[in-house]
């Protein structure tokens, strides 16, 4: 299923079509746009391609030092991640849910949790 709408659908299709096996990370490379928040070793992006469908917003946490799986995290990073999703994100109430894909339904490698307010239906 497909939580964008077709015309963002389209833009993440093409946006995969065009990546090559040696790209470089684009969570890696992206830098905070204002507004955003960095933490030691999370940060959060904006979602160029967002589920848009079902979200009004969609932000993206990333671990800064790239790796791809849970099992990879330093314990000071599953310490922090710990504490964003504990303390951290619900005060801040801008978001709804924090949702992770399963390893085989993500496109990106680079571990990554949705940060989601759905639209009111």
């Amino acid at each position: 299923m497909d939580f964008r709408t077709q015309k963002t659908s389209e833009k993440y299709q093409k946006f995969l079509k065009k990546r090559s096996v040696g790209d470089a990370c684009r969570f890696c490379e992206e830098t905070l746009p204002e507004g955003k928040y960095f933490f030691r070793y999370w940060k959060v992006l904006h979602n160029n391609f967002p589920y848009d469908l079902i979200a009004e917003k969609h932000d993206i946490l990333v671990p800064i030092r790239h790796f791809e799986t849970e099992d990879e995290m330093t314990s000071e990073e599953r310490e922090e991640l710990t504490n964003i999703k504990t303390q951290i994100l619900p005060q801040w109430e801008e978001y709804h849910s924090a949702m992770e894909n399963f390893i085989t339904a993500r496109t990106m490698s680079h571990y990554h949790i949705h940060l989601l307010k759905f639209k009111e239906l």
